[in-house]
């Protein structure tokens, strides 16, 4: 009886063991490994209303700061180009905390780098939380001008070459979304681009044709669907990463949520790696 005792003993010291050694493994990989990963997402719609092929590479939340280095920003910037964008669009949290992270930021090595993105059909920007908050409320916009990217805030575009029209809004937690927001154009095909993906959820008359893009979510940094989804930020609206379909009584939109490129509260990404986003919009 002792020695069965003893071996059954032994045998949960094994099991406790292995469990021990596979969480700092993968403690280990979420904060050294996966945050270094850059993949890139291809998606591809037939656009009802657009007039040529257009493709847009569309990232978001890079959070620069304490725990991204902006000497990621040159893989970053050859990465996008390597894809031959027409448009190159950016959801939102360029820096992670300014006012904490600003004395040790080097803005000009991150302007240089990412000056090189190269988009014939123009280089487009939205507003996120961390770039209200945080003190970057003072630089955001003149910062993102300085190297070719319009920020549109509740604005929208006609690009005549695709007969596209982007649409622009505001930070749904920390700007000002709402009053006056722009209206959709007919026969042209709309894409809208915010911050948070709760901003779906408050637009009226979204045409059924539209595509929408959000960041936001990190897609919850650590990607086990049970966890993700209870770690959520405010603002997501339930929408965790990928693609999904907006139905809403009688409308109808495509939905991309990206898990972005940073990371923000803990360095950890876990099943969720960083992405860039590479979509192509095809005439019916």
């Amino acid at each position: 009886m002792k020695y069965k005792q003893t071996k059954r003993k032994r045998r949960w010291i094994w099991v406790l063991f292995w469990i021990v050694l596979a969480a700092l493994l993968a403690g280990l990989y979420a904060r050294f490994v996966e945050p270094n990963l850059l993949v890139v997402r291809r998606l591809s719609f037939q656009a009802q209303g657009i007039a040529a092929d257009c493709r847009v590479v569309f990232f978001t939340d890079t959070h620069f700061g304490e725990d991204k280095s902006v000497d990621s920003a040159k893989q970053l910037a050859d990465r996008i180009n390597r894809l031959e964008p027409d448009l190159v669009i950016f959801g939102g949290d360029l820096l992670d905390n300014y006012a904490r992270d600003r004395e040790q930021l080097d803005l000009e090595l991150l302007r240089q780098q990412l000056s090189n993105i190269e988009a014939p059909g123009g280089k487009y920007a939205v507003w996120g939380n961390h770039d209200w908050g945080g003190g970057a409320a003072r630089i955001y916009q003149e910062f993102m001008e300085s190297f070719g990217f319009r920020v549109l805030k509740n604005e929208s575009l006609l690009l005549e070459a695709y007969q596209l029209q982007l649409l622009g809004y505001d930070d749904y937690l920390t700007g000002e979304l709402g009053g006056q927001l722009p209206a959709f154009a007919e026969g042209v095909f709309p894409l809208l681009v915010a911050h948070e993906p709760y901003t779906a959820q408050l637009l009226s008359g979204i045409p059924e044709r539209a595509l929408m893009l959000f960041g936001h979510t990190h897609g919850g940094q650590v990607g086990i669907p049970w966890i993700a989804r209870r770690i959520l930020p405010p603002g997501s609206g339930g929408f965790v990463r990928g693609l999904y379909a907006l139905d809403d009584a009688e409308r109808s939109a495509q939905i991309y949520v990206s898990s972005g490129i940073g990371t923000t509260r803990l360095p950890l990404r876990l099943l969720s790696p960083p992405e860039i986003v590479c979509i192509d919009l095809q005439p019916e």
